[in-house]
């Protein structure tokens, strides 16, 4: 299972940054370089190279605000999730020592009931993972101004490996 991640048209250095600490954070994200690319030849890059998902991440006033989920098991990509970003906290903000690194994802189910649906949400996002070797963990967890937050965790150091996510809306 690969996630084939790339930004808008027109991103700024922010959201580029945001697209390689995903990258950095597990290596089921593999980040594309748009460039002008229309989106119907980009979907169909994502179903010939092999990715199951893919996802764009658009910015607004130079910051990453949404993120756009696609299944590209056919030629023409089919919209499963979207995520409204409110902020997002870079690893260098978070001020994190984590190594880019191989690593799966793996999503955490949510000790709060609120989460349960974004938990799916994101599972279908994703896709099908490895069950195998050293993992990001993805955690959601409450936050006050919007549904969640999403931290990514190296399983075995905990400390994290990518960036921190505060949701405002997902659908």
């Amino acid at each position: 299972m690969a996630i084939l991640l790339c930004t808008s048209l027109r991103p700024s250095p922010r959201t580029r940054t945001f697209c390689n600490d995903l990258v950095g954070a597990s290596s089921v994200f593999t980040y594309h370089q748009r460039g002008k690319t229309s989106f119907l030849l980009l979907s169909a890059y994502a179903h010939s190279s092999g990715a199951d998902r893919l996802w764009v991440v658009n910015s607004r006033f130079g910051q990453p605000k949404l993120i756009e989920c696609y299944d590209c098991k056919e030629i023409r990509a089919k919209k499963i999730a979207s995520f409204l970003i409110e902020r997002a906290m870079l690893r260098r903000e978070l001020q994190s020592e984590a190594r880019s690194k191989r690593r799966n994802l793996k999503i955490v189910y949510p000790e709060d009931y609120l989460q349960k649906k974004l938990y799916a949400t994101l599972v279908e996002a994703v896709g099908r993972m490895p069950a195998d070797g050293p993992f990001a963990e993805l955690h959601i967890a409450p936050y006050e101004n919007g549904p969640a937050e999403l931290t990514f965790i190296d399983a075995e150091t905990q400390v994290p490996c990518g960036p921190k996510i505060l949701l405002r809306d997902y659908r």
